[in-house]
């Protein structure tokens, strides 16, 4: 029968060989109880990284049924191929797709303020758009963009500090101190320039990497500051 908890441990001392030293079995005690909360700690960051991946894969048979969004699949994909944190893939995407802000705002949030109405969580419905194209320019930005930007990078800290996992945050981590950096870069930069050519604003390729390199330095300090359970 396999040890189911942490106390069994204690029962199977009993029957632990009589001729070790107390010191002995202290230290296999320990090890077994390590080892325990290793398996206990990989189960959940099994079980959350599933239903994370579960989550983007509903969403992302959602956005192929769209043309319109075929422009950042080929983003999406250079992702997945390195493994990146599904939650991030979905958090990425929620600023353009609604129905992700919907999934990130309902499933990883502490707060239940943040579980509103949708008509409450979608792209500002009050902002009128352009006829015509005009160019991105940050000072004069209508504020209800600003606090749509503003409410998507506040949504990936909620998503980092909801229940955080220590196998997917350390692969986070390790992902982008290589050079695959710049696959979350692309993504980022794909989905602002998406975001605002939606709404007629063209926002010039260097600023949209410029903002994309700084909200990604951000969400890595932000994992980075987490305490995370060490095993």
């Amino acid at each position: 029968m396999w040890l189911d908890s942490i106390d069994d441990i204690d029962s199977w001392e009993i029957w632990a060989q009589a001729s070790e030293t107390k010191e002995e079995q202290k230290e296999k005690k320990d090890r077994y109880t390590k080892s325990l909360a290793w398996i206990q700690r990989t189960q959940k960051d099994e079980k959350k990284a599933k239903k994370d991946n579960d989550n983007l894969i509903n969403i992302i048979i959602e956005i192929l049924k769209d043309p319109k969004y075929d422009i950042l699949i080929p983003f999406v994909v250079d992702l997945l191929k390195i493994e990146a944190p599904s939650n991030f893939i979905l958090w990425g995407l929620s600023l353009v797709y609604d129905d992700a802000a919907i999934v990130i705002r309902r499933n990883y949030s502490k707060n239940d303020s943040l579980i509103l109405k949708e008509s409450e969580i979608l792209i500002p419905v009050n902002y009128k758009k352009k006829d015509e194209i005009i160019e991105f320019n940050e000072e004069s930005l209508d504020p209800l963009l600003r606090k749509r930007i503003n409410e998507w990078i506040e949504d990936i800290y909620s998503v980092i500090s909801f229940d955080p996992s220590s196998i997917i945050s350390k692969k986070f981590l390790t992902i982008i101190w290589k050079k695959e950096k710049e696959v979350f870069i692309n993504m980022l930069c794909s989905v602002l320039t998406f975001f605002f050519y939606e709404l007629n604003i063209a926002i010039p390729k260097d600023i949209a990497f410029k903002y994309s390199d700084f909200i990604l330095w951000e969400i890595k300090k932000k994992v980075e500051s987490l305490k995370l359970e060490e095993i």
